[in-house]
């Protein structure tokens, strides 16, 4: 009887452990980006896909002053986030200054907006953005 508890407590405790193991989130490194951080053929369409996935519209009532401003800082970021692509270094280099542009825009958006208005745009940008990684195969460098 006695081993018969223990081989079942052994059990649960293997499946719990793989149940935690298995909820693990992993960070991207350079080396799972590989490749990846480069700019697709069709530029134009790149272009206009990320704005657009960028944009926040008038649903989260910002004002239009605002949304202006958001307008034009998304336009040098997409800029630079393109130069970037485009440019001959590594794929880690690529990703850290992608990074620092994301963290750039993320300061410039809080500081605009708050942090309540903030978090609604960054909730709504991150729902517009799955399909523009899966379409250009560029989910690694959002992460």
């Amino acid at each position: 009887m006695i081993k018969k508890t223990v081989y079942y407590t052994l059990i649960l405790m293997g499946v719990m452990i793989l149940n935690v193991n298995a909820q693990s989130l992993k960070v991207p490194s350079a080396s799972d980006v590989t490749g990846t951080l480069n700019l697709p053929d069709d530029k134009e369409g790149f272009k206009k896909d990320f704005l657009a996935a960028l944009d926040p519209g008038s649903d989260l009532g910002i004002s239009k002053d605002n949304l202006a401003k958001i307008a034009t800082k998304n336009k040098s970021f997409v800029s630079d986030v393109m130069g970037i692509m485009g440019s001959q270094l590594s794929d880690a280099d690529k990703l850290t200054k992608i990074g620092a542009k994301n963290s750039d825009l993320n300061k410039f958006i809080t500081s605009l907006l708050g942090d309540s208005a903030a978090g609604k745009y960054f909730e709504k940008i991150n729902k517009q953005l799955k399909p523009f990684k899966t379409k250009y195969k560029l989910a690694k460098m959002f992460l």
